[in-house]
């Protein structure tokens, strides 16, 4: 097929970017358990809404019920009431998100680079890591994300393009309006911040005041309220009238100012937490961006208007959150549209201009299968155990404990099958040695093609193999099945020493969240619970120092070296 001839079919073009991201981010969702908080969270609020009847309540036993607000809930009831409450409900959601945010960036893309671009960055999204991760759970940060691109393409379909106003700008109002009642205010300063940036950009106080006022200010703060108050006063009634002190205060300006908070044990992360971050999270592509820096180091003065769009969205959001006392990996999801944008544009010159690498491209494939070798020796040998047990003890920055345990996970995986293991490396090397051989003909486009094809693979081995294997130890489902049956319908659980929302899904009893003091009587001498689930580390090291153990039966516990270690207990008669 004619690589040019192949752009100009629209048809073609969308439906084949929808099958490649459909396959990424559908493929196996299904399965695996719930085994983030956020997922459990959503299960059992989407399964007590559906049960009661009563969309307007955020009920879940143990937790706050103004954390967040009710809409992307009600996401989750609608598709549990299709597809009935599981993992494929509570993270449809979440994907079909992430594809409205793919095909928003591929036509925002084409609308201001053309179609090759526009093309290539609803790929370069859909093959983001840490945007794939992300977008194939439950997570209500990447149904803003939609919500803040669809706002971004109105923006700039509505004031930006030609710089003057038409009807698309009252769009633009009405969307982030809208995606308040998603996750908060936050998208209101985001996109006011990259307004500013842009107004200020203009070194000219006559143009900037004129721009500010082309932008309808008076206008938007009439369709946000208009949106927002009702809205508000909805989520008060439901919540006791809490719910703007709650969220507002504790969910938004705490977590940014950090003042008395108890997040993060009251630590403040470095504001250079999400530089690492990003670029793993971007990978591969993130790989791409030194060439680029490099490439256009010289022409940044000459940059289009279009191009500084995109940069300011990109550093708007990454500055907001680095300045913000919390810090979390998925807060920064809306910047990836506009960072595949950019990306894609490289892609696509370097494409159109055929670009040829030099010969000496075989000296780095020669280290790098170097240190893929001495890599794959170190797996075999455990030489990377002690550096997941580092990380596991939270002694290496911007890792967490849980990012430790997955690498650990891997680490036996890739150890307990060396061969397999090899093979697959050296399957990997090849296709490399491949691509450098089409770059260094200047086939851009065959080697455009053949790594698309590769990140597919790739994607799909992973989810479909890997991730699975994983997964055993992250989720507790199958610890929870096992016992479903050892407690009576009408048994009330006490959950002590740890917190499991995957749990109490599966497990599906009326339970109470206690310490120590709720589950035992100290004078007395006695259990409240006929039924316990404890942490196994809380019940090994704190229980047993606390409580008689010999009144107490242990039923059942997830395996060793699990990520959300439980035991279930059960009081003697």
């Amino acid at each position: 097929m004619n690589f040019k001839n192949f752009f100009r079919n629209n048809t073609a073009m969308w439906l084949l970017l929808l099958l490649y991201s459909g396959i990424i981010f559908f493929i196996n969702i299904h399965s695996g358990g719930i085994y983030s908080a956020q997922e459990g969270r959503a299960a059992i609020v989407a399964r007590n809404m559906i049960e009661s009847g009563d969309y307007s309540k955020i009920v879940i036993k143990g937790e706050p019920e103004n954390e967040k607000p009710i809409f992307t809930y009600w996401l989750y009831a609608l598709s549990g009431k299709v597809f009935g409450v599981n993992e494929f409900s509570v993270r449809l959601p979440s994907v079909l998100a992430a594809l409205i945010s793919i095909f928003c960036a591929a036509w925002l893309g084409m609308r201001i680079y053309g179609r090759t671009t526009g093309y290539i960055s609803g790929y370069v999204l859909s093959t983001t890591f840490g945007f794939v991760n992300l977008g194939r759970i439950a997570r209500i940060d990447i149904v803003l994300c939609a919500f803040y691109i669809i706002a971004m393409v109105f923006l700039y379909e509505g004031y930006f393009r030609h710089r003057r106003a038409n009807a698309w700008l009252y769009l633009f109002y009405l969307a982030i309006s809208l995606s308040i009642a998603v996750k908060g205010p936050v998208t209101v300063f985001l996109a006011g911040l990259t307004v500013l940036i842009l107004i200020i950009m203009e070194w000219d106080v006559r143009k900037s005041l004129k721009m500010l006022w082309e932008l309808k200010p008076i206008s938007g703060i009439i369709i946000g309220l208009a949106i927002c108050v009702p809205w508000l006063i909805f989520e008060c009634s439901r919540s006791n009238e809490n719910f703007f002190s709650d969220f507002f205060w504790v969910q938004n300006i705490d977590r940014f100012l950090g003042v008395q908070t108890t997040f993060c044990e009251g630590k403040r992360k470095s504001f250079f937490y999400y530089f690492p971050k990003l670029f793993a999270m971007a990978l591969p592509w993130s790989l791409f961006v030194i060439p680029l820096l490099w490439q256009y180091r010289r022409a940044w003065r000459s940059l289009r208007h279009e191009t500084w769009f995109l940069l300011i969205w990109f550093f708007a959001i990454l500055g907001f959150f680095s300045f913000s006392f919390i810090k979390r990996g998925d807060y920064i999801l809306p910047l990836f549209p506009a960072l595949a944008i950019l990306i894609a544009r490289y892609v696509a010159l370097e494409i159109e201009k055929n670009y040829h690498i030099s010969r000496h491209w075989k000296k780095i494939w020669i280290a790098l299968a170097a240190l893929t070798g001495v890599a794959w020796i170190g797996i075999i040998f455990n030489w990377f155990t002690n550096l997941a047990e580092m990380i596991i003890n939270d002694e290496i920055p911007h890792l967490a404990a849980r990012d430790g345990m997955v690498f650990r996970d891997y680490l036996e995986i890739f150890s307990g099958s060396p061969w397999l293991t090899l093979i697959l490396v050296a399957i990997a090397l090849a296709v490399l040695f491949l691509l450098g051989k089409q770059l260094q003909k200047g086939n851009m486009p065959n080697a455009f093609g053949i790594f698309m094809v590769v990140l597919l693979m790739i994607f799909c081995f992973y989810y479909l193999c890997l991730d699975p294997i994983s997964n055993r130890k992250r989720t507790t489902k199958e610890f929870c099945l096992r016992i479903q049956p050892l407690l009576p319908s009408d048994a009330v659980i006490g959950y002590v020493g740890s917190w499991v929302d995957e749990a109490v899904f599966f497990v599906n009893r009326d339970y109470e969240r206690c310490g120590m003091q709720d589950v035992y009587d100290s004078e007395t001498k006695s259990f409240k619970f006929k039924y316990i689930i404890a942490d196994s580390d809380f019940y090994r090291e704190t229980m047993s120092k606390i409580v008689d153990i010999d009144k107490l039966e242990k039923l059942d516990s997830t395996a060793d070296d699990h990520h959300y270690p439980l035991t279930l207990l059960k009081v003697k008669e």
